[in-house]
């Protein structure tokens, strides 16, 4: 099996890397523009079933060749709709293959291409991370195993293990741009059977993380694809919240306040500068990854509905570790691998599924134990609480 990563950036490599890993036979050509990223990857992934090769997604036939070579596509581009619009043309322009995406953003406009892969015998599986991704299957799983789901709730929080140790309370495991698009931006939740867009970074609960205590929870836009299948499956009510250390939260909201995230342009000493642009410039440095310090990534979802007659409550929950002898951290983990597992799954067991097709019906039942056994081969458990 042939299997094309486009992106090697923390997410993609990791994905390559662990493709190598786990199926013996396969071969996985892994393309980027970036010459640094790309070298960063050999230098992790130290096998001759790795090929290197330097693509641009603005090329369509270039593109389009690429896709031919393999069999199974994983999308680890930034995912604006520019990207997307291209690697979904250049995916239907061919026969025959599945994609996933590591990740999605406009998640409700990747349907537009649905037929087009239809069309051309083609399955594409957006959001494949672990918010978007693993959280979203774990709640089609609790769907999939009540008679009737009611509520489900998604916590999930990638932090440093110790307190003190970094600025914040918080070391960045992805980017700056995407932490304030995620506090920023206002969350939609499923209210009494339907979708309902609460305020940005307003008001934030507490939670309790077995091992390290009480943290803030606050409601993020983190439900995507599941504010469509989990209505259509009679959910009443769900929503997804990111967890921080106490005190991070009220900080960046009294930054808000202050309008250090606003992106009008404001004239300060004879120069024009987007009060966004510097803080993200300064929070990046202020907050990025400290090698040798240990993060976790920790994920729960509940679930409460009608099961056998009884109304039940069910959890599935799971904590993972960086690896820092390997310099992967905690997220990088926890969202390649169900991206690469994703690959693999659906590499020989695709259902028949073809078009856009969300993860939370896909990765159901029999691929859903397949997901978590393969996880568990990897050092991360996902438990049934």
């Amino acid at each position: 099996m042939t299997y094309l990563v486009l992106g090697s950036g923390l997410q993609g490599r990791v994905v390559a890397y662990d493709i190598i890993n786990f199926e013996k036979d396969a071969r996985v050509i892994l393309a980027d523009n970036d010459e640094a990223n790309l070298q960063i990857a050999k230098d992790l992934i130290k096998e001759d079933r790795l090929s290197i090769e330097m693509f641009d997604i603005n090329n369509h036939e270039e593109t389009v060749s690429l896709m031919s070579r393999a069999d199974v596509i994983v999308n680890s581009l930034p995912h604006t709709w520019e990207i997307t619009e291209k690697f979904y043309n250049a995916l239907a322009a061919n026969k025959g293959k599945k994609a996933i995406f590591t990740d999605y953003w406009l998640w409700d406009r990747h349907y537009e291409f649905s037929e087009a892969l239809k069309e051309a015998d083609c399955l594409a599986v957006p959001g494949l991370g672990i918010v978007p991704g693993l959280g979203n299957i774990c709640s089609g799983q609790l769907a999939h195993e009540f008679d009737q789901l009611e509520e489900t709730t998604i916590y999930c929080g990638g932090l440093p293990t110790k307190l003190g140790v970094a600025p914040l309370d918080y070391m960045i495991l992805f980017n700056v741009e995407a932490l304030l698009d995620l506090y920023l931006t206002p969350p939609s939740v499923i209210q009494d059977g339907e979708v309902v867009v609460e305020e940005a970074l307003s008001d934030f609960e507490t939670y309790l993380i077995p091992g390290y205590g009480e943290v803030d929870a606050l409601k993020t836009d983190g439900l995507y694809s599941l504010n469509k299948t989990l209505v259509e499956k009679g959910v009443q009510k769900a929503a997804e919240y990111t967890l921080r250390y106490p005190g991070h939260y009220q900080f960046m909201q009294d930054l808000d306040d202050a309008g250090f995230f606003s992106k009008e342009p404001r004239e300060i000493r004879g120069q024009t500068i987007v009060p966004r642009d510097i803080s993200e410039g300064i929070l990046n440095q202020l907050m990025e990854k400290i090698p040798g310090v240990r993060d976790f990534t920790y994920l729960r979802v509940n679930g409460k509905g009608l099961k056998d007659g009884k109304y039940q409550q069910k959890a599935y929950e799971l904590l993972a570790y960086s690896d820092e002898e390997r310099g992967i951290t905690s997220m990088e983990r926890t969202t390649a691998y169900p991206s690469s597992i994703a690959a693999m799954i659906i590499a020989y067991d695709d259902g028949g599924l073809r078009g856009v097709v969300e993860p939370e019906n896909v990765f159901v039942g029999e691929r859903f134990k397949k997901m978590v056994n393969e996880l568990a081969k990897r050092g991360i458990i996902l438990y049934e609480v």
